[in-house]
């Protein structure tokens, strides 16, 4: 995302734009890539137990650590989606980097799909929600509708959604600010630009560009990220929970689960 910092002043006076439209501002959190209780993971959990924002992990369920993330996340409150199958790189030589493209074999996508989701159930049968995060955020559109015959009734993927239930039985709540700069310096951007961000998100929001119902997702990724950069999102959490617009809200609240 473009990077412009913004004050938590000029956050509060975009919240308290749409207090005065009569919003309330649902606000959500995703964080991709966890295979371990990698030290990265510390500082994340950290953050949720100060803040009491539930996160929604996304799990490679292929190869994961099973017992030490069961061991780890156990009453955190954290809930588990399932991110692909093995975060392999199936595009045909040329494209964006795509799990679940098209041209690959549907059959083996729905296998690795429902796999994935069997897998994540068996480790976390309590905190696994049937919600479907592809990796690199990409997904051929047709496989979409077989998502539900593999077990799915959510997708999370990035950017303001087109349909609030792109398929029977399958709702959509995607994510829209990525803290990180991947296209500099891979790391945090800081949070004048995280806020920036918020702010932009909410004035094409405001002018009807985008789903205004659709919960508004903040994507993190533990494994670039330093404690440093939790404190920064733990100020910007008190900013929200402390409006009277917002709502800081569980994927399973997103997701009606």
């Amino acid at each position: 995302m473009t990077v412009g910092p913004a004050s938590a002043e000029d956050l509060v006076r975009a919240l308290d734009a749409a207090a005065q439209r009569g919003r309330v501002l649902d606000f959500w959190w995703r964080d991709d890539d966890l295979q371990e209780p990698a030290p990265a993971l510390e500082p994340l959990l950290s953050f949720a137990a100060r803040t009491g924002w539930a996160p929604g992990l996304a799990v490679v369920p292929e190869g994961m650590d099973a017992d030490g993330l069961a061991a780890r996340l156990d009453t955190t409150g954290a809930e588990l989606l399932v991110h692909g199958f093995a975060h392999r790189n199936h595009a045909a030589q040329g494209q964006k980097k795509c799990e679940f493209p098209a041209g690959r074999s549907v059959a083996e996508m729905r296998a690795d799909a429902t796999a994935g989701l069997r897998a994540l159930i068996a480790v976390f049968p309590d905190a696994a929600l049937p919600i479907f995060v592809p990796p690199w955020n990409r997904i051929a559109p047709g496989f979409v509708a077989e998502l539900t015959a593999c077990g799915f009734s959510g997708l999370s993927a990035f950017t303001p959604r087109r349909n609030a239930e792109p398929a029977p039985g399958l709702k959509c709540v995607n994510t829209h600010i990525d803290v990180i700069d991947w296209r500099g310096t891979r790391r945090f951007v800081g949070i004048g630009a995280v806020r920036e961000a918020i702010i932009r998100h909410l004035a094409v929001c405001a002018a009807g560009a985008v789903d205004p119902e659709e919960a508004c997702g903040l994507l993190t990724h533990h494994l670039v990220m330093v404690e440093e950069d939790w404190r920064e999102l733990g100020a910007l959490a008190s900013e929200l929970a402390t409006h009277e617009a917002v709502r800081l809200r569980a994927p399973s609240d997103c997701f009606c689960f």
